[in-house]
């Protein structure tokens, strides 16, 4: 099993959690451009830095979703609050600026592209949008990470993989992956997310 294929089984299994739990308001991906669904760990015992990964897809113009695009996730110093070793996160992206940003090479937080902490719970106020809403899980409590000054980085290796040739995320996001008929080519092994995101994120 490819790297992505793995990364889609988690992300799947993380936003249906989000969801069943009612962590995550279901409204919010009503209008969202697209979502990054990621993992990551602290590094060691004593050291605040974070590093992990995951993958991103982006909502299409006919309102279905981009194959998947890898990423990697690394925080020097910062990302971890006290007692928290490993988190799942879903970022909800809100605006296409947002969506861009995954397909350069490496972004920082906090640089082109703001993260908030999303709103909670059953209810949904749809008032100010940041360009990204971050819902947060770790050892069973949501929240308690921030982001500000993470690097965010394309798995370009992982994706060729995944793709079987060299596919920059540009056009994974936007869904210039296509198969023989011209269809958006969604690679065997991501099936487990696009059910997710067929029951959840239509």
């Amino acid at each position: 099993m490819s790297q992505i294929s793995k990364e889609c089984e988690k992300a799947a299994s993380t936003l249906t959690s989000f969801i069943e739990n009612r962590k995550m308001p279901i409204e919010v991906l009503a209008g969202a451009k697209g979502l990054a669904i990621f993992s990551a760990f602290r590094a060691g015992m004593y050291f605040a830095g974070s590093s992990g990964s995951g993958v991103v897809v982006a909502r299409l113009p006919n309102g279905t979703w981009s194959p998947p695009s890898g990423f990697s996730v690394k925080s020097g110093g910062v990302g971890f609050v006290y007692g928290v070793d490993v988190f799942d996160c879903v970022c909800v992206l809100n605006t296409q600026a947002a969506v861009d940003a995954y397909t350069s090479p490496e972004f920082k937080v906090g640089g082109r592209v703001d993260f908030a902490a999303g709103p909670v719970g059953g209810k949904f106020d749809a008032g100010e949008t940041p360009p990204v809403w971050t819902y947060t899980k770790s050892r069973g409590v949501y929240g308690g990470v921030t982001f500000d000054g993470t690097s965010i980085k394309e798995q370009v290796k992982a994706n060729t993989e995944f793709f079987g040739e060299p596919v920059a995320a540009a056009n994974i996001l936007q869904g210039k992956v296509q198969d023989q008929k011209g269809s958006t080519q969604w690679p065997a092994g991501a099936e487990a997310l696009t059910i997710a995101l067929e029951s959840v994120a239509k």
